[in-house]
């Protein structure tokens, strides 16, 4: 754990303020699909789909990512962040425009009013986090390779909740019917810009640190961010008809970041953390399986458009996510440990405050989970049985955050 600057890291509860909701938008979304089932799967258009998107997307990933963040760039990255004062608020107002959002897909009367709050409140915290993350990273002493990848990633975030806004507004009326080219590029900016796109970069450096992989040469990560912004280009211009982008194209620098990891993977020097190393196997799986979705044919009538936001907002994007949660909150509850033991008293390990055993726990619920909902693209009643199992792993996951930090708190 060598060059990581833990005396600059922020108070233990800011970032995991972030990751608890994180893991209690994943047992909703679980429990959303648990209730509704069939009607999720049915269409990619259906409200029922959409707010299971968004609690995937914003609640479960996006609490993760920010608060992971709080915690990475000035421990890892050497950019502590400006305005401490600002994150729990922001936090509260990312959440609140979270809640004001789902209930603006159905067809309710109020649904105009929380369409217009929810893009007012997830606007200004998407901004204010990107200036925040920017400002720390111009101020930064890390590799620069790191904070321009970081710095990518975070520019997609005001620029997905944006595109997300004007699709919103126009199925609320509040503006003219948009072309489903305007949907796929908001995902493409969401998904592959800004969720790949930072766990590229933060892999860089924990794939290492955290699994024993070769750290990977900094000309890679530059060409696959050249390849990631012309990709995120070309989405663009085929929304605004200027040319019609392939539909693979979105998933070509997601395809080569999960090959990549498992390269990483296989050809490791030293094997760390093996269910950390396991989730990212199975997430970079997922990936691949999703890019080969949105290009062949697939058996059952399957409809691409479903397969691969099954793959990848499902699938494969959480499976790397519980992995990098769990890890996070042992650090989280370790630094509290440290902060709260006398002087020359020993402490535990960081890997002792999160067992290997809870981390399979989880990622064993997670595999079973992720086979129902394959099998529930052919079979949608079995989505009520992939969402309990789904609500089941990111409960999992909750009681072993719970137990870390009481550990930590001396409870």
């Amino acid at each position: 754990m060598s060059g990581l600057a833990f005396s600059a890291a922020p108070a233990p509860a800011l970032p995991l303020r972030f990751l608890a909701t994180a893991v209690a938008w994943g047992v909703l979304s679980g429990l959303w699909l648990a209730w509704h089932g069939g009607l999720v799967l049915a269409s990619r258009w259906s409200p029922h789909a959409l707010v299971m998107v968004h609690m995937l997307a914003l609640g479960l990933l996006g609490n993760a990512m920010l608060g992971s963040l709080l915690q990475f760039l000035p421990v890892a990255a050497g950019s502590p962040l400006p305005w401490p004062r600002v994150y729990v608020p922001m936090h509260a107002a990312f959440n609140l425009g979270i809640g004001c959002l789902l209930p603006a897909f159905m067809p309710w009367p109020a649904a105009r009013l929380l369409a217009l709050a929810a893009t007012l409140l997830l606007g200004a915290c998407a901004v204010l986090s990107a200036a925040a993350v920017m400002l720390a990273l111009r101020r930064g002493s890390g590799a620069r390779v790191l904070r321009e990848g970081i710095g990518l990633a975070v520019a997609a975030l005001p620029a997905t909740v944006l595109l997300g806004g004007l699709l919103l507004a126009a199925r609320t009326g509040w503006l003219h019917p948009r072309t489903a080219s305007w949907t796929d590029l908001h995902a493409m900016t969401g998904l592959a810009g800004w969720c790949v796109g930072l766990l590229a970069a933060v892999g860089a450096v924990t794939l290492p640190m955290l699994q024993g992989t070769r750290t990977p040469p900094p000309w890679l990560l530059r060409a696959w961010m050249l390849l990631l912004v012309a990709c995120l280009a070309a989405g663009l211009a085929g929304a605004r008809q200027w040319l019609r982008a392939s539909p693979g194209l979105a998933l070509l620098p997601v395809a080569l970041f999960a090959t990549g990891v498992l390269v990483l993977q296989w050809r490791s020097p030293h094997v760390r953390n093996r269910p950390l190393r396991l989730a990212w196997c199975f997430a970079a799986l997922a990936l691949l399986a999703a890019a080969a979705a949105a290009l062949l044919p697939l058996p059952g009538g399957i409809r691409p458009a479903l397969a691969v936001g099954v793959l990848v907002l499902g699938i494969g994007l959480p499976a790397t996510l519980l992995g990098m949660l769990l890890q996070v909150a042992s650090f989280l509850a370790w630094i509290e440990l440290r902060q709260r033991t006398p002087r020359g008293q020993r402490i535990p390990g960081v890997g002792q405050l999160v067992p290997a055993a809870a981390m399979y726990r989880a990622l064993g619920l997670h595999l079973a989970a992720s086979g129902l909902l394959l099998a529930a693209m052919a079979w949608p009643p079995l989505g009520h049985a992939a969402g309990l199992v789904m609500a089941a792993t990111w409960t999992a996951a909750a009681c072993t955050l719970a137990a870390s930090w009481r550990h930590a708190r001396g409870g």
